[in-house]
C-alpha cells in the first residue's frame, strides 16, 4: 500500500488578514484546506497571529476565530505591544523547524503568507528533504522570486472562484462577451451618476447580483479583471488605480477628454513597439505619460529632488508625532504637501508616493478599518532614503509590468528617468524580470 503524504500547514495570520483586506478577498480558507488534501493528509495545522489587534470589527474576529476553529486550526495568540509584528513571524518560522525535526514523517510544508521574510525557512526546510506549498495573495502582489521559492504555489484569489460554472459553449460565448461588456458600461455609469463606488470589486459583485456568472471561460478574457482591460482597450472604459500600489482599481466610462488621452497613449505604445530603436527621450516621456494617465495625476511624477524633500519630511513628521502614537497617511500627505509649500494638486502626488511605500512595507504601522489609512509610526529603516525610493520605483514596474504587456521596457531608460542618471539600470531589470 503506497504511503500517504503527511503535511503540516502554517498561517501567519497577521499577514493573510492584511492581504485579504488589501485585495478584496474572502477571510477563509475552506478552499484551500481541500486542495491541500488532494497532495496528503494534514496532520499538522497551526496559525500564529493577534487577533484582538487585527483591523476588523468584533462580528468578523468571531468569525475569523470560528472560521480557524471549523478548519480544526489550533490558533496561537502573539501578542505584540509596539507597531513591529516580527513576533509572530518568528514564532511561526521556530515552530515550522521545530516540527520538521522532531516529526520527520512530514514530508509536506505549506505556509499561507506573502512574506518574503519566509525565504530563509524555505530553503532550509528544502535542504533536509521538504516539499514547500505556498499559498498567497493575487498573481500581481506575489513577487516572482518569493513563488519560486516554493515547489508548488496557489493564489488565494484562485480558491473564490465558482467552481460550479457552467462551461459556455461556442454558439453562446459572443453573445456572452457582448452582453457582459454592455452590463459592465452600464453598470459602471449607474454607479457613477448616483454616486457610488465603481472600483473593480465592488462592480464585479454588482453584476454578478443582477446575473450569475463566471467570468472565466471565454475566448477574449479569462477572469473580470481581462475583461476590464479589454473594453479599455477598444477606448470605452478607464481604469485608473486609486492610489499606487492599489490592486482594486476605479472604472470609469470615458469621456472625451479621458479618450483621447488613451488613444494618444495607446499610439505611443505601437510607436515604441514598432520602431528598431526608439530614442531614449521618447521612451522616458512614455514611462512619463503612462503613470500619468494610470495614476490620474494633474502633473508629471515627481522628479527624483522633490521626492527627496517629500521623504525628508515625512521623518520630521514622524519624530515629532512618534510621542502621540503616529499619524495618518491621509493626514500625513496633507501635512508634507503644507510643509513643502507644495501646490494643492500635488498632494495626491504626495499621498500615492506614501501609500506606495506603506504597501511596500517601508513603515512600522498600525492598521486602520481604512485601508488606505493606515497609522505611521516610524520609517522601517530609519532615514534611508535610497531604500525608500527604490521601493517606490519596484512599486511603479510592477503596476507597469502588469498593465504594459505591449510596451518595451528598457531599465537603462526607466533609470534616467526614475533617477536622472543609469545607476538603477540593474535593480530595475531586477525588478522587471523577478518582482
Amino acid at each position: 500500500m503506497e504511503k500517504k503524504n503527511r503535511i503540516a500547514l502554517f498561517i501567519d495570520l497577521d499577514n493573510f488578514v492584511g492581504f485579504c483586506l488589501d485585495d478584496d478577498l474572502p477571510l477563509d480558507i475552506k478552499k484551500e484546506i481541500k486542495k491541500l488534501t488532494e497532495h496528503g493528509d494534514i496532520s499538522i495545522r497551526r496559525s500564529f497571529g493577534d487577533i484582538m489587534k487585527l483591523p476588523i470589527s468584533e462580528p468578523r474576529k468571531k468569525e475569523l476565530r470560528e472560521m480557524l476553529q471549523a478548519n480544526l486550526i489550533r490558533h496561537e495568540d502573539i501578542p505584540y505591544y509596539n507597531g513591529y509584528k516580527n513576533t509572530s513571524d518568528i514564532r511561526l518560522a521556530i515552530e515550522a523547524m521545530s516540527i520538521a525535526y522532531t516529526h520527520p514523517d512530514i514530508n509536506i510544508f505549506a505556509i499561507i503568507a506573502n512574506d518574503r521574510d519566509y525565504m530563509p525557512v524555505f530553503s532550509k526546510l528544502k535542504e533536509i528533504g521538504k516539499t514547500i506549498i505556498g499559498i498567497g495573495s493575487t498573481k500581481t502582489t506575489v513577487g516572482e522570486l518569493y513563488r519560486s521559492a516554493c515547489d508548488i504555489f496557489y493564489y488565494h484569489e484562485d480558491f473564490g472562484k465558482n467552481e460550479y460554472a457552467v462551461k459556455k459553449t461556442d454558439t453562446t460565448v459572443a453573445d456572452d462577451e457582448n452582453n457582459l461588456i454592455d452590463l459592465l458600461i452600464e453598470k459602471v455609469r449607474f454607479n457613477t451618476e448616483n454616486g457610488l463606488k465603481t472600483n473593480q470589486s465592488t462592480i464585479a459583485a454588482a453584476i454578478k447580483s443582477i446575473r450569475a456568472v463566471d467570468f472565466t471561460g471565454f475566448k477574449s478574457f479569462q477572469g473580470f479583471g481581462d475583461l476590464c482591460r479589454l473594453v479599455e482597450k477598444r477606448g470605452m472604459l478607464s481604469i485608473t488605480p486609486r492610489h499606487l500600489g492599489d490592486l482594486d482599481p476605479v472604472l470609469s466610462c470615458n469621456s472625451q477628454e479621458n479618450e483621447t488621452a488613451i488613444l494618444s497613449f495607446q499610439g505611443e505604445q505601437q510607436e515604441a513597439q514598432t520602431a528598431d530603436s526608439p530614442a531614449g527621450e521618447e521612451l522616458k516621456r512614455i514611462y512619463n505619460n503612462f503613470i500619468k494617465i494610470k495614476l490620474s495625476l494633474k502633473t508629471d511624477f515627481p522628479p527624483h529632488s522633490m521626492r527627496e524633500k517629500i521623504y525628508q519630511q515625512l521623518d520630521i513628521l514622524l519624530a515629532e508625532s512618534e510621542p502621540y502614537g503616529g499619524v495618518g497617511l491621509k493626514v500625513a500627505s496633507e501635512q508634507v504637501t503644507k510643509a513643502l509649500s507644495f501646490e494643492q494638486e500635488d498632494q495626491s502626488s504626495v499621498f500615492k508616493i506614501l501609500y506606495s511605500l506603506y504597501r511596500s512595507g517601508c513603515f512600522i504601522v498600525r492598521r486602520t478599518e481604512d485601508n488606505y489609512n493606515p497609522i505611521l509610526i516610524s520609517n522601517r529603516v530609519a532615514m534611508n532614503y535610497v531604500y525608500m525610493d527604490k521601493k517606490l520605483m519596484e512599486s511603479l514596474i510592477k503596476l507597469f509590468k502588469w498593465d504594459s504587456e505591449d510596451i518595451k521596457f528598457d531599465p537603462t531608460r526607466w533609470s534616467e528617468f526614475f533617477i536622472g542618471d543609469t545607476s538603477y539600470s540593474q535593480i530595475a531589470k531586477f525588478a522587471y524580470n523577478y518582482l
